[in-house]
Order: structure tokens, then C-alpha cells, then sequence
């Protein structure tokens, strides 16, 4: 996707330049432009049509310098001169790895690494599988560029790097597959089109685009012509770059597609009489499908319930086509004698049992969310006005949101320092005043030096009414300390809870090494909660993570860590990871009213 693209490219340049202390006001202006273009897909749009700086917020001069030459050249030169030596994946996997890009560049050099394929040849092959024998083709290397930490970094680096190939983040291709719906809806005979696949089960990562068509002529019966001719057409739509494959099924026709915002789309052509059942099967998952064939076979139902293996014309009665014919997906469920499964929660783990006992969770909604915990201003590194926070706030029906802005070591988040954190605290006072109808708290990220070490004093800690507990630096440290650096947070009666636990970003980061279960085991003693950071890049905690935290008795907290005013929508995509996690309105804390959430906090340890 091309604004994802243009933002690797300018905070490629951001890491590569972060060596050079003269050049943090260019680094923070990388930043804040990559951050813009991958929160707001419309700008690459807006530039195409003549936007400048001006009405762009979060990109300067210097940056949208970089871009039009981007768009006019087709690179920008001085990202050029990064990449001649090392390849563009290569860059990159200096902040996904976080050991910084002198280090990175000694190791290549020694190896004579050019592209990522050196990098995995290196680190994944041969001698490169261990460290014990890794080591004896590094000497010439000092320990301190290379010894059994950073190898063991790297290697997990590849492996994240190489599980994301040919994945997105699902929000931005929502975005894009909004405009694909727009031309599929507006083509003639076309009368209703719906998502299906891994965007309808809201994975946070996706692989393509799946969307179901039903045209008009195919009202009574299936016209294979005329839907082969459909898929013809839709191929010449604008947003179409090309066709890929087709497929011929007994029952109904579909394409794959290459599209111009670089993500693949298929297209299935559906009957009327099919439709539901169509929904029902194109919405998966293939692990809920085979879960439920197990199940139809062990209580004696037909077997082919889940094929097009039967002719679904001469046979009426045939279970598989009473289901085929359904006129809801409740009642392809009732029919096999469960009650209605959402598409969440398809992932053949112990959905069927829930659902044949009738113990299927009554999943949280986006609706039970009372205020997000998570906003930063432009006291720190936030490009939101507050009358745009206050204002989104109160759209959403919110009780309360927090002001929660870097502590003082989150040196390119231009953290605040004790004195600038006392200063805010005077601004929160007037800014309440200021803004009724919404409860307005004072809260900061602090970040945790090490273990028992913080940004700020327990004394200063104490005064803020949330107190956020971070991980931001040092993420190729073992296990063993990050694990005890978040614990030592997590059992102090000042902090409230601990963001995104793995320093997971798409593409950008690797999860750091930590011990999940023992901080699920630890917010469990000491009453803390765990956040589902919603912002789309990150997602972190996971699903299999935050099932663990609930089993468990823990609480989970979702915001959106918003630095635009956009980001503030993204707290949907948090409540879709507790959905498919199996949460309920009660094990997520901000689903409290104020006064409960306060309880809560002077309840713990008691």
C-alpha cells in the first residue's frame, strides 16, 4: 500500500539519521509525516491533487519535499544514498531489530550482507542456526556488535519479519476495500455486496480482500455466463490492475484480483437462493469448518453439510441443501442444532461445545466503552486539538478519557520531564474547567528504566489519576530483564496498568522478549490490568494473549494510544481483538463508569 510504503521510506530515513544528535528536529519531523501518511490514507490522495503543508497536518516542508519527489521521480535521493550499499529491507531491519544502525552496519559489512536473503543465509542456515557455532564465524566482531543476545534478537527479527510477508494491518485495507464497494455498488445489476473472509472475522492481519457479490440476473437461478461476463467487467474497474486467476465450482464462479492499493481481492459471484449459505462458507475460518464436520459426524448429521458435494437441484429434502437454501446463517446454526456462532469468534478453538451447551460469551461491544486512557497531546508528541479530543470523546458517549503524554526517556516522543509534568498538571486544572460534560484525567506514560527505575518519582506517580507503566527502549535485553523491569512496575500500588506488553508494531518492531505468563501472574496478584493497545499498527496485546489474561482473572484495559484525531476510531479494532479473545463487557476495566474505575484503583491490594 503506498502511503504504508512512503512512511517506511521517511522513517527509514528517521533511523538512519537518529546516529546524529543534531538532527532530532529532522528525525521528529520524519516521524510525525510517516505517522500522518500511515494514519490517513486520503493524504497520498490530497497531495496527488495539489495539497500542501499547510492543510496537511503532521507534514512540513521538508518532508512533503521528499514525497513530491517521490511521486515525480519515482525515489527520493537522499533515501537513495541509504540504500545503495544495503537493500531496502535491510534498512528497515534496524528498527525492527532496535540494535540501532552502527551495530547493524558493522555486522553486514563483516558478513558481506546486501540483501535480505544474505541476512537469512547468515543468521538461519549453516553454521548460522546457533549461537555455539555462529560465534566462530564473528570473530573479528567485539561483543558489544555481536554476542548471544543480539543473535538471538536477530534471529527472532527474521522470523517476525518473515510471519508478516504478504500480511497488512486489516484497518487500512478496510479503508481501501470501502472504495472497491463504491465500484462494485455502483455497476450496473449488482444488488448487494458484502465483506467475507478475515476482514468479516476481524483478524488484525490480513492477507487479501474477500467480498461477496450478488447480481440481479442470478435472482432465480445461477447464469454462469452471465456471471463469468460480471467478473470480466469488474476487472476494467479503476481500482483493478489486473486479473489472476479464476475459479469454476459447481455452484458458483469467483477472480482473484491484483489491485492498485497493492492487496489482492477475490470476488465471488453468488445466487440469490445461495446467499446465506455463500456468507456462511466465504466468511470461514477453515479450523471452525473442520471443527463443525467433526462435530456434524460425531452426532450422526450428514457429512456433507460443509461441501458442495451434492446436487443441491434434485435433492430438496438433503440436509446439506436445507442449509444451502437457508434464509439466515442463525439458521444454517439451528439446523445443526446450535445457537448462532458471530463471526469472531469461527476459529475452531471450543466455539461449537459454547455453542451446543448455549454458553457462548455475550461479547463486549464497541457501545460498553466508557473512555479511552491513552491519548497523547501536544504536550508530548499528539497532533490532536483538545476541542477535537473532547469532541470525539463525547460522540462516542465517553464518561472520561485520559490525557496520557511520555515520560522524560522517550527522547523522539519529546517526553516531558518532572517539571514539565508538574507544569501540565496546572494546565489540566484550567482545560477541565474549560470542557464540561466529560471527565478530563491527568495521566502519563512512564517509562521503566529498569527494574525498580522510573521516569518519575512514586511521589509525582501518586498525583496522576492514571498512571500508564510502558516498556520503550532497551528491547534487546533477555527475557529475564524485561520481564522483571515490567513486573517491578506491576507490583508498585501506583501504577495502574501495563501498555502493549510486547513492543509489538507492524513492520516495524519485533515483540521484545518477555515472560506473558508471568505478568498475567503478577497483574493477578496485584489487581493491574494489561491494555489492548488499539491503535492499528500495533494490536498488541494479541488475541491468544489477552484469552490467557481472562482465564486467568485478569483485567484488560483497551485504548487507542492516539497521537491524531483519527486514531480515536481505532478503538473498534481493540474491542475486535476482546471479541475474538471471548471477553465480555465486565473484564474490560474502561467499560466502568468513573466511579467504578476509581473503586477499582483503591480496591487493589486490599
Amino acid at each position: 500500500m503506498i502511503n504504508l510504503n512512503l512512511a517506511n521510506i521517511l522513517t527509514n530515513i528517521a533511523e538512519v539519521k537518529k546516529s546524529q544528535p543534531d538532527n532530532k528536529p529532522e528525525v521528529l519531523s520524519l516521524m510525525k509525516a510517516a505517522r500522518t501518511l500511515r494514519d490517513n490514507p486520503e493524504v497520498v490522495d490530497r497531495i496527488f491533487k495539489g495539497s500542501g503543508p499547510e492543510d496537511l497536518v503532521g507534514i512540513d516542508d521538508y518532508c512533503y519535499g521528499l514525497i513530491r519527489e517521490y511521486f515525480e521521480k519515482g525515489n527520493i535521493s537522499e533515501y537513495e544514498k541509504f540504500v545503495s550499499q544495503y537493500s531496502e529491507d535491510l534498512v528497515k531491519f534496524i528498527r525492527v531489530t532496535g540494535l540501532g544502525r552502527k551495530r547493524i552496519f558493522k555486522i553486514y559489512d563483516h558478513f558481506g550482507i546486501g540483501d535480505f536473503e544474505d541476512l537469512k543465509d547468515v543468521f538461519m542456515a549453516g553454521e548460522g542456526k546457533k549461537w555455539t557455532t555462529f560465534k566462530k564465524v564473528s570473530k573479528g566482531l567485539k561483543s558489544d556488535t555481536i554476542n548471544q543476545l543480539f543473535f538471538d534478537r536477530i534471529q527472532r527479527s527474521l522470523k517476525y519479519y518473515i510471519s508478516l510477508e504478504g500480511k497488512n494491518p486489516r484497518w487500512p485495507v478496510e479503508f481501501y476495500t470501502e472504495t472497491i464497494l463504491k465500484h462494485l455498488n455502483g455497476m450496473d445489476g449488482i444488488e448487494k455486496t458484502e465483506i467475507v473472509g478475515s476482514i468479516r472475522r476481524k483478524k488484525a492481519l490480513i492477507s487479501d480482500i474477500d467480498i461477496l457479490v450478488l447480481p440481479g440476473f442470478n435472482s432465480r437461478s445461477y447464469d454462469f455466463k452471465r456471471s463469468s461476463k460480471l467478473l470480466e467487467d469488474i476487472g476494467k474497474l479503476p481500482v483493478i490492475k489486473g486479473l489472476i486467476s479464476m475459479d469454476l465450482q459447481k455452484n458458483d464462479i469467483s477472480a482473484v484480483y491484483s489491485t492498485i492499493y497493492e492487496v489482492d481481492i477475490e470476488i465471488i459471484i453468488a445466487g440469490a437462493a445461495s446467499w446465506n449459505w455463500q456468507l456462511f462458507k466465504t466468511t470461514g475460518s477453515k479450523m471452525h469448518f473442520k471443527v463443525l464436520e467433526e462435530y456434524a459426524k460425531k452426532n450422526n448429521l450428514s457429512t456433507g453439510i460443509l461441501r458442495d458435494q451434492y446436487d443441491l437441484a434434485n435433492n430438496e429434502d438433503d440436509k446439506g441443501s436445507l442449509l444451502y437454501n437457508a434464509s439466515s446463517e442463525e439458521d444454517i446454526y439451528n439446523a445443526l442444532g446450535l445457537s448462532y456462532i458471530v463471526p469472531e469468534l469461527r476459529q475452531g478453538r471450543d466455539e461449537i461445545e459454547l455453542s451446543r451447551q448455549g454458553r457462548l460469551p455475550d461479547l463486549i461491544e464497541t457501545g460498553d466503552i466508557k473512555g479511552d486512557l491513552h491519548i497523547h497531546s501536544e504536550w508530548s508528541d499528539g497532533l490532536i486539538d483538545y476541542k477535537d479530543m473532547v469532541r470525539i470523546a463525547q460522540e462516542k458517549g465517553y464518561e472520561y478519557i485520559a490525557i496520557s503524554d511520555h515520560s522524560i526517556s522517550n527522547f523522539y516522543g519529546n517526553g516531558l520531564s518532572k517539571e514539565r509534568l508538574i507544569q501540565k498538571m496546572k494546565f489540566m486544572k484550567n482545560l477541565r474547567k474549560k470542557y464540561k460534560g466529560i471527565n478530563i484525567l491527568m495521566g502519563a506514560e512512564v517509562d521503566i528504566r529498569k527494574a525498580g527505575r522510573f521516569d518519575y518519582p512514586p511521589e509525582l506517580i501518586k498525583k496522576l489519576d492514571i498512571a500508564i507503566a510502558s516498556l520503550h527502549s532497551s528491547f534487546t535485553n533477555s527475557s529475564m530483564e524485561n520481564t522483571s523491569r515490567a513486573v517491578s512496575a506491576l507490583e508498585k500500588d501506583y501504577f495502574d496498568f501495563l501498555a502493549h506488553p510486547t513492543g509489538f508494531v507492524f513492520g516495524n518492531r519485533a515483540p521484545i522478549s518477555i515472560d506473558i505468563d508471568r505478568l498475567i501472574e503478577t497483574c493477578s496478584r496485584y489487581g493491574k490490568a494489561l491494555e489492548i493497545n488499539s491503535y492499528y499498527m500495533r494490536m498488541d496485546l494479541n488475541e491468544q494473549n489477552v484469552r490467557k489474561a481472562k482465564d486467568a482473572g485478569v483485567k484488560i484495559v483497551i485504548n487507542t494510544d492516539s497521537h491524531r484525531a483519527g486514531n480515536m476510531d481505532m478503538m473498534e479494532l481493540g474491542v475486535d481483538i476482546a471479541r475474538r479473545a471471548g471477553l465480555e463487557a465486565e473484564d474490560i476495566i474502561n467499560t466502568s463508569s468513573l466511579d467504578e474505575l476509581v473503586l477499582w484503583k483503591n480496591g487493589r491490594n486490599k
